[in-house]
Parts: C-alpha cells; sequence; structure tokens
C-alpha cells in the first residue's frame, strides 16, 4: 500500500551508492499534437540528479528532429523530494503526497517553459500489493525479469534494499510556453515514482502503456516486449489496472497487438480482463511520436502520444515502448 511518505526519499544505507529515485511525467496538448515530458532521477547516496524534459510537436522519429531537448546530469541532488529545485530550472512541489504535484520549468537559455499542476484520480496503484495486483498471485507475476528492472517488476522488502513503484493517472491542467507560443494545457496521463538499487544494465524491454479517457475511466499497463525480425512483440502483461470512478481494479491478462514505425507505435488494440471479469477493448492511433533517449543514456523509450477510442469515447494520453540499447544491438546485430 502506498502511503504519504511514498512520495518522499526512503533512507538506505549509504554503501548502496546505486540507490535511485525517479519521477516521470508525460503531458499533451493533442489539438496542437504535442507531446511532452520530464524525467528526474536522483541518486542521494551519491548526491547527483539528472534532470531531463523533452518536448515534441507531430511525427519526429529521429532524435535530433526533436522540438526542444534539455537533459542535464551530475546536478546536485536535493535534500528532499516533495519541494525542490535543481539547477536544470525543474521545479517540484508535492504538495498533497501522493496524489497532487506541482512541476514548474524554464529553460535559462529561453525557449521552453511550463507550469503544470498533476491532480491524482485515483489511489496510487501498488503493483507490490497483492490486493492491488493480482498477478502476484501467479507463478508468471512472480518470476524475476531483467527486461523490467528492479524499480518496476521486482520488488524487494530487504530493509538495506527495498524497492517499489506506483503508478497513478491524473489530470494535468497548466501552460506551456515553447519557441515564444503558448499551450494551454488541459489533458490526462500518468505520474509515477520509483524507488530501488538501480543498475541500468541496457537489457530491459517493458511497454509503458496510459490510455486515459477523463475523470472516470482510464487503463494502465505494463507489458515485456520483444523484437522479432525487427519487429515490436507485446509478449505478455506484467501488471496493470483498470480505473473507474475514482476506484482501481487489477488486470488479470491483456493483450496488445499493433504496428509501428521506426519502433515508435502508430496503431495498436488492447483487450483486457480486469480482476471482476469486465472485458475492455481500446484502439489507438498515434498523433505525434519520438525516439527518448535523452532521459536515460543507456535506453531509448520509442513514444508515442496515442489517440485512443473505446467504443464511442476518445482520450489521449502516451505509450512508450522502452529498451535498453544493449537489448536492441543484440537483436539488431547481423
Amino acid at each position: 500500500m502506498i502511503t504519504a511518505k511514498d512520495s518522499e526519499f526512503h533512507p538506505v544505507p549509504k554503501s548502496n551508492w546505486r540507490w535511485a529515485e525517479t519521477t516521470p511525467l508525460s503531458f499533451s496538448v493533442p489539438q496542437a499534437g504535442i507531446l511532452g515530458n520530464l524525467y528526474i532521477a536522483a541518486r542521494p547516496n551519491l548526491g547527483v540528479a539528472l534532470s531531463s524534459v523533452g518536448i515534441v510537436k507531430g511525427f519526429r522519429f529521429q532524435p535530433h528532429e526533436v522540438d526542444f531537448s534539455d537533459a542535464q546530469m551530475h546536478l546536485p541532488c536535493p535534500d528532499n523530494y516533495t519541494r525542490y529545485t535543481l539547477e536544470s530550472g525543474l521545479s517540484v512541489h508535492v504538495q498533497e503526497p501522493p496524489r497532487v504535484m506541482r512541476f514548474q520549468y524554464e529553460y535559462k537559455l529561453g525557449g521552453c517553459s511550463f507550469d503544470l499542476t498533476f491532480r491524482g484520480l485515483h489511489e496510487p496503484f501498488d503493483a507490490a500489493d497483492p490486493t492491488q495486483n493480482p498477478l502476484l498471485a501467479t507463478a508468471e507475476g512472480q518470476r524475476f525479469d531483467e527486461r523490467l528492472g528492479t524499480q518496476w517488476g521486482n520488488p524487494t522488502s530487504d530493509p538495506d534494499n527495498p524497492s517499489g513503484h506506483f503508478e497513478l493517472l491524473g489530470h494535468i491542467t497548466g501552460h506551456l510556453e515553447l519557441r515564444g507560443q503558448r499551450y494551454e494545457v488541459d489533458c490526462y496521463d500518468c505520474v509515477d515514482h520509483s524507488w530501488s538499487r538501480r543498475t541500468e544494465t541496457s537489457k530491459r524491454a517493458v511497454s509503458w502503456i496510459s490510455a486515459a479517457f477523463g475523470e472516470d475511466y482510464g487503463l494502465h499497463m505494463a507489458m515485456l516486449l520483444d523484437v522479432r525480425n525487427g519487429k515490436t512483440v507485446y509478449e505478455s502483461l506484467r501488471n496493470g489496472y483498470a480505473m473507474e470512478n475514482g476506484e482501481v481494479f487489477g488486470l488479470v491478462s491483456a493483450t496488445v497487438e499493433g504496428y509501428g514505425s521506426h519502433f515508435c507505435p502508430m496503431n495498436v488494440r488492447i483487450v483486457a480482463t480486469d480482476v471482476r471479469g469486465k472485458r475492455h477493448e481500446v484502439s489507438g492511433n498515434a498523433i505525434a511520436v519520438h525516439p527518448w533517449y535523452n532521459y536515460n543514456p543507456s535506453h531509448v523509450a520509442f513514444q508515442s502520444l496515442m489517440q485512443w477510442r473505446c467504443g464511442n469515447r476518445v482520450g489521449y494520453s502516451e505509450m512508450a515502448d522502452i529498451f535498453g540499447l544493449e537489448y536492441l544491438a543484440e537483436r539488431q546485430a547481423l
């Protein structure tokens, strides 16, 4: 179960120098085809933090085509994780932990700024809590898989080396200024927070999918990935949930089928079943894409802003197929 204290740093012995805590947020301006990202990875035992901001407008298949990019490594780590400002100009204030957060940013050389407030729509989903994640009762759910990484799918309760992760669908409001133009932001997407001993082994392969339709409904899931004959295969569900009217219902099964371009998801169809036996069918088409390299030097997230459809409902939120670069290299090598 996630509590307000999980918004803070989780102290571990100083000898655990690989310890990391992360916070990513995606946001969008669908009518302009804009997808934005921010990402913080803090290593308090090393005293450093990474700050990444990236904004894309439309279809950008190469990293040099991305509309705005600011990645700064080895910044001084903040002394707390609920209210801080990094030297990059990115500020975070967890106003009502863990559900309400404010993110502010102004690039010191100009060209991009934003002021965004995230309000969670439900209690955070804890993939390590068997009352929320029914897959923990299965052999598949308990199996270690390096493709997920310790922070997502292989939690531990060792007091010297714990790990945890929560996801939270929410409503994001505020504004973005990009290259002299102001955009109002009013969208739905996902924030999460992870804490673990993080090794960055370049072996990850997981799809991170949020299909958000408004205040009352959305899906979120993590799917293990493979690459076969140069194409992405959505192999199996590792965890996920449906949110309806503020309640969370863990998923027991899901399939994802689709195709991409340059590994970026372009079209997908999701069929999922939750713990109640309720079936969810969702389809998505990309309206913006990019390869997101600057949040982690050892990985790439092939990310898309999807227009989702479920019956007569339409929503907009992000989907990312995340690969360690060595994982891809091993499969692409001649």
